[in-house]
C-alpha cells in the first residue's frame, strides 16, 4: 500500500512523526479519510478520536503495528504534496485516559451547558462534552483495540 509522510503533533508532545498508510478523524465537515496522494485541503478537527496506520521505519522504531487510536480535542488538519500535518491541543491513547476523571469532566461539561449564557458558552461547553465522551468511549474499548 502506498504511504504518505504524516506529522501529528499535539500541543505539548509529537504524537507521531512517520510514514502512515491511511488516517481517519472528525472534522467540522464530518469525517474524512486520508490515504496517499489525497487533495490538498485545510480543515477543523473537532473533538473525538483520530485513527491512523502508521508504516515504515519510524513505525517499527516506536513498536507501532496496526490501526492506532487517540483522543483528541480541537485542532487543525492540513494535506498537502502528499504530507498530512494534524495539529491538536492534546491528545491521549486510550490506555493513558483516567476513565473516573473523564466522567467528571462530562459532568462539569454537562453543568456548564445548561449555565451557558452565550453561543461562545454553549460551544465551548459542548466541545468540552464531546471530548469528555470521546475519552469515556475510548477509555471502555481499550482492550478491544
Amino acid at each position: 500500500m502506498e504511504t504518505f509522510r504524516l506529522h501529528f503533533m499535539a500541543s505539548e508532545h509529537m504524537v507521531y512523526d512517520g510514514e502512515a498508510e491511511s488516517v481517519s478523524l472528525m472534522t467540522t465537515e464530518g469525517s474524512i479519510g486520508i490515504l496517499a496522494h489525497h487533495s490538498n485541503l485545510v480543515m477543523a478537527v473537532v473533538p473525538g478520536t483520530v485513527e491512523y496506520v502508521p508504516a515504515g521505519d519510524a513505525a517499527r522504531e516506536a513498536g507501532l503495528s496496526g490501526r492506532q487510536t487517540v483522543v483528541v480535542s480541537d485542532g487543525l488538519l492540513k494535506v498537502e504534496n502528499n504530507e498530512v500535518m494534524l495539529l491538536v491541543d492534546t491528545a491521549e491513547r486510550p490506555e493513558d485516559i483516567d476513565e473516573a476523571r473523564a466522567r467528571r469532566a462530562e459532568e462539569h461539561a454537562r453543568e456548564a451547558l445548561k449555565r451557558a449564557n452565550s453561543n461562545r458558552d454553549v460551544a465551548l461547553a459542548s466541545a468540552e462534552l464531546s471530548r469528555a465522551m470521546s475519552r469515556i468511549k475510548a477509555s471502555r474499548n481499550k482492550h478491544s483495540l
